[in-house]
């Protein structure tokens, strides 16, 4: 058909879509197709859909990472391609998080032209991957010297006033992928947009002050459910101390009293796990009483509050270790594969 007449290969649906944006969302079996098509009318590359999407595009959009490699290879141009948002395949592919296609783009050093294009608003791909707040995908930038991270969007804001802005407010924000993003870029030396610097540090006061009265109102609620388990743990492994796995020996033994599993690998390590997690929970039931006491100053309640979730952590894996020795070295002798089974399946409550 494309023989008789190729302008079937421009020709679109009713969202524009012409053969080639087919065939460029789906990978496996459309080399052919694709070929066909850009052999009967190289024009269809450059044929935009009715959102001004071009083929190149719709492939970052689905992460087809071959088929954008494709097009470039015989089209190099194409790269540069804009939708009718201005943005370049990169753009898409950082906005849609496909990180092999943002890869693939970063390490093909013919690309580099493309690497600062900024969209209608202005943003470049540093930009959108600080927005999005994927680590690995803003990676594959930042590790490109060609990449700028200075430019500004028409809003006045280089990527560092983004990562900054999207900062969680909480205990544990320095955990999340938005902090190491702002981490990476005050590591580079980048620099803050001119137009924002007054406006961030004004604002910054202010969500300061309010982030400071969230985090009052979750260190006032946090401890109540928190103390439940610690001490909950901290009651379970006391008992299971003086009802040692396996019984004692019988009075008129030479060492009676005493447990009949001492000595063997499995009874040590029990008792480890179990003195651990008793310490552990007990220090966190501690500092859940001082994270909740009014007379204390709010950041050293936040602090104590974070030592807790680190000790119950620690409690929690010490128990789960605990039962999971005691349970092996009773049924080991006897039923060592039930054993076994027992404890990977004791293991799977770390995993959660």
């Amino acid at each position: 058909m494309l023989e008789w007449n190729n302008v079937l290969a421009l020709q679109g649906d009713n969202n524009g879509h012409t053969p080639l944006h087919f065939a460029a969302t789906t990978v496996p079996g459309n080399q052919k197709i694709r070929s066909q098509v850009l052999k009967a009318n190289a024009e269809a590359l450059y044929q935009p859909d009715h959102n001004g999407s071009f083929p190149v595009h719709m492939a970052a959009s689905v992460g087809a990472t071959s088929v954008v490699s494709e097009f470039i290879e015989n089209t190099p141009n194409c790269a540069g391609l804009r939708d009718a948002r201005k943005m370049t395949f990169l753009h898409v592919a950082v906005d849609n998080k496909k990180i092999s296609t943002v890869s693939y783009a970063c390490k093909n050093g013919t690309l580099s032209w493309i690497f600062n294009m900024q969209d209608k608003n202005g943003n470049t791909a540093v930009h959108l991957a600080a927005q999005a707040g994927s680590v690995k995908i803003f990676c594959c930038l930042f590790r490109n010297r060609q990449v700028q991270l200075n430019l500004t969007n028409k809003k006045g804001e280089t990527p560092l006033d983004i990562a900054y802005q999207n900062i969680p407010k909480g205990l544990h924000a320095y955990m999340h992928s938005e902090a190491r993003i702002l981490s990476l870029l005050q590591y580079a030396g980048a620099k803050r947009g001119i137009r924002h610097q007054d406006y961030l540090e004004k604002n910054n006061i202010v969500q300061k002050n309010q982030g400071e009265i969230d985090e009052m109102g979750k260190v006032k609620d946090a401890p109540q459910s928190l103390c439940i388990g610690s001490v909950l743990i901290a009651t379970v492994t006391f008992g299971a101390a003086f009802a040692m796995p396996g019984g004692y020996r019988a009075d008129d033994h030479t060492n009676g009293g005493t447990p009949t599993l001492a000595g063997r690998y499995g009874f040590d390590a029990f008792t480890l796990a179990n003195g651990l997690a008793f310490t552990c929970s007990t220090m966190a039931t501690i500092s859940l009483m001082s994270s909740g006491s009014p007379i204390r100053h709010p950041r050293s309640r936040i602090e104590h509050l974070r030592i807790a979730y680190y000790l119950m952590s620690v409690s929690v894996t010490s128990l789960v270790a605990a039962f999971a020795l005691a349970t092996y070295t009773i049924l080991a002798p006897l039923a060592h594969k039930t054993a076994i089974g027992l404890c990977i399946l004791s293991s799977l409550i770390l995993l959660y």
